[in-house]
């Protein structure tokens, strides 16, 4: 007689009580090795794999991709190769690690958590609010963000209700009116949003609709930075770093904030203030199977260019490797996004503020070009950079002085070191 055996969904630490299916490894009737991964979750804290207590076969998946698993609440059935010994209440017998890039499971990403923002409005709590999973999954198809909900269940649970009255206020929330069906097409196929995607277009969602976005774009010379970057690398080299060109981005953003502090805020509406943070934390926008994800480099403006290249080497060696802590992907105050590392020859951008930040930097691939110098046409090393900016904290004349600051540092790079 074949035995059962019902996993549960583990206490991940750090106060996680449920967690989103958003991967499936294995599916039903498929063979289990004893530790081998079975199902990808993603938590407020991270996306781990949760590994096979015992050997066998997948018997029954409890969730699809998607749903919300709750913690010591059945995951999944196995049955249990003959000749196992069942523990009882056994839980699995190596700690979840961080999901594998797919196919090649063996090459783990980033752990993925929410971005936090660098300043919470102070009308949002910062603690995970109280909701059951059906009330979690309407505010989900409604667009509603619990923490803006003021709950009247018992002990602080948000209710149905709750989010009815809240959209009901005409507090800019959706309309709870069934959604119009999207148009079809033979041959369509279908693709879950979920995990660290689905996330991301919810932020992204969030800041376009909350801040009124406008772009600004320079181009400017940087042949004396590409000649300083080669200076760097033979001593670089000697402790195993590539260097790249984004410390030095970096240190030229940092340069600029110090002159215009205001590019580096957040701006309170319920209170009518601006936050201008003092702390320099760079978001660097990296992509990933899973989607896009934001580590910081915190206090960029104690670092010189040196500790820059070091410590922007081991924060993106982290994130190949899957070893970031979920306080590397937290804070950021200001965010710069490389699509010159991708292929192709893209001149310009729009890039969207991580909100609640006001302002993003988007550079391209430094390319020679034909430039006139002293009346003279000459090639040069040239980099476009495209910025977009919170208009309610900085218009246009602020803008240029700022993308003009920032492109001077790098025109003339001994300013910073």
């Amino acid at each position: 007689m074949s035995k059962i055996f019902t996993v549960n969904l583990p206490d991940i630490g750090e106060g996680v009580v449920e967690g989103e299916v958003i991967e499936w490894l294995k599916q039903p009737n498929d063979p289990l090795e004893q530790d081998e991964p079975v199902v990808v979750v993603m938590t407020d804290k991270a996306t781990v794999e949760l590994p096979a207590p015992y050997p066998g076969k997948l018997l029954k998946q409890y969730f699809k991709v998607g749903e919300i698993a709750l913690r010591d609440k059945p995951l999944y059935d196995i049955e249990v190769a003959a000749g196992s010994k069942l523990t009882p209440h056994k839980e699995p017998t190596k700690e979840p690690s961080c999901t594998a890039e797919k196919p090649l499971k063996s090459k783990p990403v980033a752990p993925i958590c929410a971005q936090a923002k660098a300043q919470p409005q102070t009308n949002i709590s910062s603690h995970r609010p109280l909701a059951s999973p059906a009330t979690r999954k309407l505010a989900q198809e409604m667009g509603l963000d619990l923490n803006q909900i003021t709950p009247t269940g018992r002990e602080g649970e948000v209710t149905k209700e709750d989010l009815k009255s809240y959209a009901k206020q005409g507090s800019g929330a959706q309309s709870t009116s069934t959604p119009q069906p999207l148009p079809a097409f033979p041959g369509d196929q279908e693709k879950p949003l979920v995990g660290i995607r689905l996330l991301m277009a919810k932020k992204m969602a969030e800041a376009k609709r909350e801040i009124p976005h406008f772009s600004y774009f320079e181009q400017v010379d940087v042949t004396r930075l590409v000649q300083l970057r080669e200076r760097f690398k033979p001593e670089a080299a000697k402790e195993g770093i590539s260097v790249t060109f984004m410390p030095f981005l970096i240190k030229a953003l940092s340069r600029a904030i110090c002159q215009y502090p205001e590019a580096n805020s957040a701006i309170d509406m319920v209170h009518h203030k601006l936050l201008i943070h003092q702390e320099q934390h760079v978001g660097i926008a990296m992509s990933t199977p899973y989607g896009l994800i934001v580590p910081v480099l915190k206090n960029v403006e104690k670092q010189s260019l040196n500790d820059l290249i070091r410590s922007y080497h081991q924060l993106k060696t982290q994130a190949v490797e899957g070893k970031l802590h979920s306080s590397d992907m937290k804070g950021s105050t200001i965010t710069i996004s490389n699509f010159g590392v991708l292929d192709g020859k893209g001149l310009w951008a729009t890039p969207i503020i991580n909100y609640p930040e006001v302002a993003i930097l988007a550079v391209a691939r430094i390319q020679k070009e034909p430039v006139v110098k002293n009346g003279d046409i000459v090639i040069r090393d040239m980099l476009n950079l495209s910025w977009s900016f919170d208009h309610r904290v900085i218009d246009g004349e602020f803008a240029a002085r700022f993308s003009h600051c920032f492109a001077s540092h790098l025109h003339n790079p001994a300013t910073l070191l």
